[in-house]
């Protein structure tokens, strides 16, 4: 029974624990966890929702190990971006629970406000179920929700592209980036277009964001230049979304990057260097 509520709820447990963490290596960490927990507990523990008792968890491991890296985090190099996951198309991972602009909104909430709002609107538990997990009451959670939930309506993406809008919108970026054309790429940008950058001090990477389409198109082809001669470009989904990445001819990634369009013009880049948030990408056709 365990081993195939393993095999039909990790999906789910992972999309979980990555919506609160945003760290692939930590997501799957906490998931092997919560299940070890599982085989552990006595039955009638988890009699009424399998389900709901393993987010329950999960959730609570996820919140455990914000706490503890918050230190980590405030003395980050930089940006702070969520590690990006290739989807493929997973049939068992929501692209919209995965969203990367969905995540960054969420990176800009306390822990605790995080992991209410992801167990509400993900799993609509029961804010009494929420608040043993928060330690809260449940009267506070309900609150806290609200006021997360407004935060993230406010701040999130208000368009939806269909995917081949939004790849198309992506050639076009790179097709101007490779030619080094800066009125070509600026006229791509939204005018307060923004671009993330995380480095994490050990890859090259703007330390702050930078904005406007000038700024950002001389930016981006300024640092297309500085890449070896032996890299090469490779589409792939992320976050469900498409993406491209920058690898070496051996196989290393250099860069991920992600971008929001409303499908004609781009209003945020993500680009992603730290190696250590790029491990888990391989791209087959990279030799």
């Amino acid at each position: 029974m365990l081993d195939r509520a393993f095999a039909e709820l990790r999906p789910t447990m992972f999309a979980l624990a990555y919506r609160i963490t945003g760290s692939r290596a930590d997501a799957e960490d906490i998931v092997q966890d919560a299940f070890v927990r599982l085989h552990g507990a006595q039955p009638e523990e988890a009699v009424r929702s399998l389900k709901a008792y393993l987010a329950t968890i999960t959730a609570r491991l996820s919140l455990n190990r914000l706490r503890d890296q918050k230190a980590r985090r405030e003395t980050y190099i930089g940006e702070w971006l969520p590690e990006p996951i290739v989807t493929d198309d997973d049939p068992a991972v929501h692209a919209e629970d995965i969203s990367f602009a969905l995540l960054v909104v969420l990176e800009r909430l306390s822990a605790v406000e995080r992991v209410v709002f992801v167990l509400r609107s993900a799993f609509d538990l029961p804010f009494e179920e929420i608040a043993a997990v928060v330690a809260r009451d449940a009267v506070s959670c309900r609150k806290i929700f609200s006021r997360a939930r407004t935060r993230v309506m406010t701040e999130r993406p208000r368009f939806t592209i269909d995917r081949a809008r939004h790849r198309a919108v992506m050639r076009s970026f790179i097709e101007a980036t490779q030619y080094g054309d800066v009125a070509s790429l600026a006229a791509l940008l939204d005018d307060n277009i923004v671009l993330h950058g995380d480095g994490g001090g050990k890859a090259l990477a703007n330390k702050r964001p930078v904005v406007g389409s000038v700024a950002v198109a001389r930016f981006v082809i300024a640092l297309t230049q500085t890449l070896p001669a032996d890299t090469v470009l490779e589409e792939i989904l992320l976050n469900g979304a498409p993406a491209f990445i920058v690898a070496k001819s051996g196989g290393q990634v250099v860069v991920a990057v992600i971008i929001e369009t409303d499908g004609n013009r781009i209003q945020t880049v993500f680009a992603i260097a730290n190696p250590d948030k790029l491990e888990a990408i391989r791209w087959p056709a990279v030799s």
